[in-house]
Order: structure tokens, then C-alpha cells, then sequence
């Protein structure tokens, strides 16, 4: 039985500098020695352990150090933590004998509470000697309760206490809130006591990269795709911090068609409303829920509570019904300018209330949608796949038509979307996933895995704020990318745009006088540039993954005589691809699957691609594709007819489950 073991004392004030920091390999001997100094030998954690804790997906080492200065920094405690999905159990902290009652444990037990704040965990939890009073109340004044007495717990007569410590303190939801602007609008909140931070800080700072504690309202002056403004929501999105407006809320009211199918789901509620109304036009401005003149204060909080955007104009028609006529983001300098003293008010409501919830959507049922691009050069499956996509579904119960941009306007006909076209943000196909969501329908690739897939400096950020490794990289920005800074860099570097997709807007640069010229004509598109490492192997993996299981694996060779498994600037057909291998699922390395499920966890259960390269034994995540390609003689080379009908039956089984959930919005 593993067993907890704490040797700390006192709450003097802490005599020294000190920092706490994760624990690094070369720790591992003063960490065996504090293990033997601290400890009785059978409640000892060996170096093997040690070691295991230190390479653990779900186990943090801390290590609390006191700095003499001058660079000179000496361990003398430590900390091991198991993480669970809502706990965070403290299975041994010790001090050095020499350094206690000085406060280094002090610093190293309120690190660890910052964490459990900053991350969400709902509970810390640690087992104490129960023979040590001291000890106990030592704990005690952070808060720890006693909840059980453990018998015989470190062996025979040797008894415990586990205690336990809800880390929410008394921080008020408006102390998690900051406030994101353009970096020459910073001092202009009218509301003290809310923190503020240009986007730069916001996107470079490491308290907001290592946090998921924040509310981020976005008060940037624009949201078009690839402001800084869009990049401000999507990586607070990454960083899975709550975030007003969310990238997706912005797309939704860019389009007329998703924004009144959204309207829908309160036309009932603003017919009670606007009963009484005199016009047949009715025109306002929300503020975060509230309107200038303080009129139809709660059609103004159902507005915002479903349209999602800080500050607003929306116009409604009266035909029959209440129609959405216009919606269309107000710039924070336009309410600055304008409502003032309105801003203040709606701030005030705002920190009051902890979140916004939507209204359930629409459910229809058991027809099928395929969308496809007959003239696309490069889809996701081929005709032949599309055939074998059209029997599986038919075998497992549903009635399949095959669907293309021109039919947007039918989706309400069908139970579910099944997307078998490139997918992109700014194209029909998501504008048609975000609709069809809306309507009620299963959609693959549902709105949200399209959005955040198809965003390399979100999936970049993503991947990296959940530790899962990838190619060393650098986001850059064009304030960022002076030549000194460029000359720093490490070469040979792939660039890439944010959004991008089958090798596109993807380049290798090989020297600074060609990273320089390339770097100037990405900000040409791009606020945000991605830059990686160029790690060199013969292939990719692929993994196919749905519903968080592993369906397929290839290996995806290089275009010949190119760095890239697409090479667009070959003239021959044949060098245009290069070749693949389909792998049994179980004979794939156990670390590939691993990074490879871990990735797509962050995502959601759709169906993906994950590009990963295998490297000196480790893997390394490339990105996460969307709507991957399977194709005839390829992905399905060793499941066959199993593959589709695999995919079919999921689509199938997510009707019936939606027959019994609620649905909610990204």
C-alpha cells in the first residue's frame, strides 16, 4: 500500500528568498536523499518510485529552493502530488532537518494550494500521523479538516488522519475575471477592482498560460478572423478559460442564416416580450445583458445569454413572428464613447453573476446528410469510399442522401451531417456544421472540432498547456520578429498559418535572410505565425480516432524528393503523394496510440486524424486533423466494410443518445 508520509514544521516567517519549481531528473538524488533523511525506512518512497513519479503523466514533483543569490539555488524540500480528474492528492512533503521551521514548507504547501485554485481541482487531500497534534494543526491553519482516522494506516499501531481542503477560499467571481484590450486602451475601464491586460500580456504571460482560474472578456477592437482580437478568444479557449465572446459566438452572428436559426430558440420569448411593443422594428444595444436606456431588461439578458457578445446592435422584424432582421458587434471604444456610465452598470451585473447558460436546441430525426464537393481535387474519401460510406449506413438504419453547398437551406430535413469535404472556418462547411448543430441534427465534424482543428496556434497551445510533446515551437507575433530576434532562432524551421490544412500554408525555411522574407509575407494574412522545429523522418503516423477509440493506423510516407507528404509544387501526379502503409491498431507503438488519444481528448469524440512523428523512441503530436481521409484501399485496407460501418454506427448510436440529453453549445 502506498502510503503518505509528511515531515514539516512550523509557520515561521520565511527568513530567505525561495521559489517553487517542478522537479527536473537532476533532482532525483537530492530527492532520494531527502526520502532517506526524513523517513523511516518502511515509509520511504525508493529512487525506482522516485523516478516513476518524476515520468508520470498523472503524478508533479515540487521542489522548493532557496536562493542565496547570485544564482546560487539549493533544494531543501520537496513534494510528490497525484493528480486526479478533480483531486489532488499530497502523497509526501518533506523539508530538510536543517531548513525547517524557517517556512520553506510553508511555501512549498501554499504553492500547492495556488495550483489546486488556479487548475479547477475541487479538493486537496493528504493523510497525516496521527500521533503528531503539531503536524495536524499545522495543516489546520491552511484549512484542512480531519474527515477520517485510518487504522494501522503506516503499519501496525501506527495510525493516520486524512484530512481534506476545498481550495475555493472566498475569491469572488469577479476576482477571476480580466479584462483583455488593444494595448492603447488599456487605462479606459470605468470599474476599479477589475484587472486589465492588453492583448500582448495576455497572450505571452505565463500566469495566464498556466491557469485555467480566468473569465476572459475580450474587449479587443475587432474579431476578424486572424486579429489579435480572434486569437485573444481561441487561446483563451485552449487555455480552457471561460471566454466572452468564444471565436465560435463571433462566427455565428457573422452568418445570417446560423445567427436566426439561434434567434429561433427564444421567438417565443420575445413574442411575450415585445407583446405591447408599438413598431414593427424593434432596434437596440446590449451591454453585457443591458440596455442603454435599462428598457426590456430581460429580453436584453436572454440576448446576451445567446448570442454570447460583450457589447451588440440587434434588430428584430415583426411578419408574423419576431424575425432576426441584423445583429453586429459595437466596438468597446463605441461604448466607451457612447455608454459610459451604462458600461459601469453592466460590469457591476456582470461580476454578480457566475455564468450563462443556453436554452436546449431542437431534435428531428433518422435521415442522413453526406456533404460532398464533386469537384473538389483532394477530398476526404474518395467515390469509391463514399459508396461503401452510403451501404454502411444504409446496413445500420439509416436512409443516406448525398449533399453539396447548394442544399444548406435542407439541412432541417435530416437527423445528421456527415461532413466528406475539406473542412475550413471561413468556407460553407462550417457555416453548414454550425447550422445543422443548431437545428438539432448529429453532426461529424461537429462545428466545434472544425473550429478548433483547423487552428494550428490553438491546437500549438493546446497541446502544450496539457504537457503532450510536440516539435519545439515558437508563436510569433510581427511586434515579436525583429531581426535580432529572428537571428535566435533555430534552424531549419517550419512556418505555418494558423489555418491550414493538407501541407498548405505550411514552409520550410532553411536560413534567417529566408525566414525573414517568409515570416513578413505570413503577417501579410496572419496576426499569428506558428514556428516548429523541423524534425526529419521517413513518415507520419496517422491515427484514426472515434468516440476516443482508435479505428485505424497508417504510415504516411513523404512525397518523393520532398519534406512533406503533399508536395503542391510538383508538376508529376506521381510525386504529388507520397505512399502508405496501413498498421494493424495493435501493433502500433503503445506511446504513438497514447499521445495520439491524449490529443484528441482535448478536442472532443469526433473523428480525427492525428499526425504524429515517431522520433528516437518518443512521439511527437503534429496536429489534430478534422475529418480525415478515408479512402478505398487505404485507411480501410485491413478492416475493410468494418470501418464504415464502425463510423455509421457511431453517428447512428449519438441519435439515440441525444433522444435522452440535453444539448448545450461550445
Amino acid at each position: 500500500m502506498k502510503t503518505n508520509k509528511f515531515v514539516v514544521a512550523g509557520d515561521d516567517h520565511l527568513q530567505d528568498e525561495c521559489f517553487v519549481r517542478e522537479a527536473e531528473f537532476s533532482d532525483l538524488d537530492f530527492l532520494e536523499k531527502l526520502e532517506c533523511t526524513a523517513f523511516p525506512e518502511h515509509r520511504r518512497s525508493s529512487r525506482r518510485s522516485i523516478r516513476n513519479s518524476l515520468l508520470s503523466d498523472n503524478q508533479i514533483v515540487l521542489v522548493v529552493v532557496k536562493s542565496n543569490g547570485g544564482g546560487c539555488n539549493l533544494p531543501v524540500g520537496a513534494a510528490i502530488l497525484i493528480l486526479y480528474k478533480r483531486t489532488i492528492r499530497i502523497y509526501s512533503i518533506a523539508v530538510c532537518a536543517e531548513y525547517r521551521m524557517k517556512g520553506y514548507g510553508e511555501s512549498l504547501l501554499s504553492r500547492i494550494i495556488e495550483k489546486a485554485l488556479q487548475e479547477g481541482y475541487a479538493k486537496l487531500s493528504l493523510e497525516a500521523d496521527e500521533s503528531n497534534p503539531a503536524l495536524i494543526d499545522w495543516y489546520h491553519k491552511f484549512g484542512f479538516d480531519v474527515t477520517h482516522y485510518l487504522q494501522n494506516y503506516y503499519g501496525l499501531g501506527e495510525s493516520a488522519c486524512r484530512m481534506t481542503l476545498v481550495p475555493s477560499g472566498d475569491e469572488s467571481f469577479a476576482a477571476r475575471i480580466v479584462v483583455v484590450v488593444e494595448d492603447d486602451t488599456r487605462d479606459c475601464l470605468p470599474m476599479p477592482g477589475i484587472a486589465i491586460c492588453s492583448a500582448r500580456d495576455y497572450l505571452a504571460e505565463k500566469k495566464y498560460s498556466c491557469s485555467s482560474r480566468y473569465h476572459v472578456l475580450n474587449f479587443c477592437k475587432s474579431y476578424k478572423t486572424h486579429s489579435i482580437g480572434y486569437y485573444v478568444s481561441l487561446i483563451a479557449s485552449a487555455r480552457n478559460h471561460r471566454i466572452t465572446p468564444s471565436v465560435m459566438s463571433v462566427k455565428d452572428v457573422s452568418d445570417r442564416v446560423i445567427a436566426q436559426s439561434i434567434f429561433e430558440e427564444m421567438e417565443d420569448f420575445a413574442a411575450g416580450r415585445l407583446k405591447n411593443y408599438p413598431g414593427d422594428t424593434f432596434e437596440t444595444t446590449v451591454i453585457l445583458g443591458i440596455t442603454p436606456k435599462g428598457s426590456y431588461p430581460a429580453l436584453a439578458r436572454k440576448l446576451f445569454s445567446l448570442f454570447e457578445l460583450p457589447f451588440f446592435n440587434i434588430t428584430l422584424e415583426r411578419r408574423e413572428r419576431w424575425k432576426l432582421k441584423r445583429i453586429s458587434p459595437v466596438s468597446f471604444k463605441t461604448v466607451q464613447d457612447d455608454y459610459a456610465s451604462v458600461l459601469s452598470d453592466a460590469l457591476l451585473s456582470f461580476c454578480e453573476k457566475k455564468r450563462y447558460f443556453r436554452t436546449r436546441l431542437k431534435n428531428y430525426q433518422y435521415d442522413l446528410a453526406i456533404l460532398v464537393n464533386p469537384a473538389e481535387k483532394t477530398p476526404p474519401s474518395c467515390p469509391d469510399a463514399l459508396k461503401k460510406f452510403r451501404k454502411a449506413a444504409e446496413k445500420v438504419g439509416f436512409f443516406v442522401e448525398f449533399i453539396t453547398k447548394q442544399d444548406h437551406r435542407r439541412l432541417c430535413e435530416f437527423d445528421a451531417l456527415f461532413i466528406r469535404e475539406t473542412t475550413a472556418i471561413e468556407s460553407h462547411t462550417y457555416a453548414m456544421a454550425r447550422h445543422a448543430y443548431t437545428e438539432g441534427l448529429v453532426v461529424v465534424d461537429d462545428p466545434w472540432s472544425i473550429l478548433l482543428c483547423s487552428n494550428k496556434v490553438y491546437l500549438y497551445e493546446r497541446l502544450a498547456n496539457a504537457g503532450i510533446p510536440q516539435p519545439k515551437g515558437y508563436v510569433l507575433t510581427r511586434k515579436q520578429c525583429s531581426p535580432a530576434f529572428l537571428a535566435t532562432l533555430p534552424l531549419p524551421l517550419v512556418l505555418k498559418l494558423p489555418e491550414s490544412s493538407f501541407s498548405q500554408g505550411v514552409f520550410l525555411v532553411k536560413d534567417t535572410c529566408e525566414l525573414k522574407k517568409r515570416v513578413m509575407q505570413l503577417f501579410a494574412d496572419s496576426a499569428l505565425v506558428i514556428a516548429q522545429e523541423f524534425m526529419v523522418s521517413d513518415y507520419d503516423w496517422r491515427i484514426g480516432i472515434m468516440d476516443n477509440m482508435p479505428l485505424f493506423a497508417c504510415k504516411y510516407f513523404m512525397a518523393r524528393g520532398h519534406w512533406q507528404i503533399y508536395n503542391w509544387q510538383s508538376a508529376d501526379s506521381s510525386d504529388f503523394v507520397g505512399k502508405s502503409e496501413t498498421i494493424p491498431v495493435d501493433q502500433v507503438p503503445a506511446f504513438v496510440l497514447k499521445a495520439a488519444l491524449k490529443a484528441t481528448s482535448l478536442i472532443g469524440n469526433g473523428l480525427y486524424g492525428v499526425d504524429v512523428k515517431e522520433v528516437n523512441g518518443k512521439a511527437y503530436v503534429i496536429e489534430v486533423n478534422d475529418n480525415p481521409n478515408i479512402d478505398e484501399g487505404v485507411e480501410d485496407l485491413l478492416l475493410g466494410d468494418e470501418l464504415y460501418q464502425r463510423i455509421m454506427q457511431s453517428l447512428f448510436n449519438r441519435i439515440e443518445i441525444e433522444r435522452l440529453q440535453k444539448r448545450s453549445l461550445l
